[in-house]
């Protein structure tokens, strides 16, 4: 029988405790969530909770890395696939689109966890940094287009313009829908993905 180490059991607890906090921001905000209701949805006391997490911060702080974690992680793996440039931007983004519309949840926390970020500067710094590696991301796409002599026209906007128009649009179309979902026999918003990504190509 496999022995859990000391390390494994307190990364499985404190897994239980963001999964608490993520089912209560499916039902509550930020603002009126405590330590003792994470607490009491994951089972544990009050003090058990901050021997992992001194801090509320602490908790919604793990909470952003494990989100924006495996967003990128989900967009690095592409990389792995050895596909050109011009086949990663569509499949990046539809991975990104996915990842926001098909979960609802995830919208309803990375709204809890952009307020929060307003009133707290920790939590804010961590988003920012995930933020900017998810533009860079589709920054480098554009710039890597150009090497290729797929430049665009001088008229057009500049690269870091259109990184960030294309990472609005995916992580809109998922706040979007989540508020006002599209009829599935009249939209299908993955080809709103792959249309926006097509730009990229010029």
């Amino acid at each position: 029988m496999a022995v859990i180490s000391k390390e494994e059991k307190a990364k499985k607890k404190r897994k239980i405790i963001i999964e608490a906090l993520k089912r209560l921001l499916d039902k509550d905000v930020y603002s009126r969530i405590t330590v003792q209701q994470i607490a009491d949805e994951a089972g544990f006391s009050k003090g058990g909770i901050l021997h992992y997490f001194p801090t509320k911060e602490d908790i919604y702080l793990e909470l952003i890395e494990e989100i924006f974690i495996e967003f990128v992680q989900a967009h690095s793996s592409i990389l792995e696939w050895e596909l050109g440039t011009e086949e990663m931007a569509p499949i990046s983004a539809l991975v990104g689109a996915e990842n926001f519309i098909i979960d609802k949840r995830n919208i309803k926390i990375l709204i809890n966890i952009v307020l929060y970020g307003f009133e707290e500067e920790k939590i804010m710094k961590i988003i920012s940094k995930y933020i900017r590696m998810h533009r860079n991301f589709y920054d480098n796409i554009i710039t890597e287009l150009s090497k290729e002599g797929k430049a665009r026209r001088k008229s057009d906007l500049p690269s870091k313009y259109l990184s960030r128009i294309t990472q609005t649009i995916v992580l809109f179309i998922g706040l979007l829908e989540s508020i006002d979902p599209s009829d599935p026999a009249e939209m299908d918003y993955l080809e709103i993905v792959k249309f926006v990504t097509s730009l990229l190509k010029g």
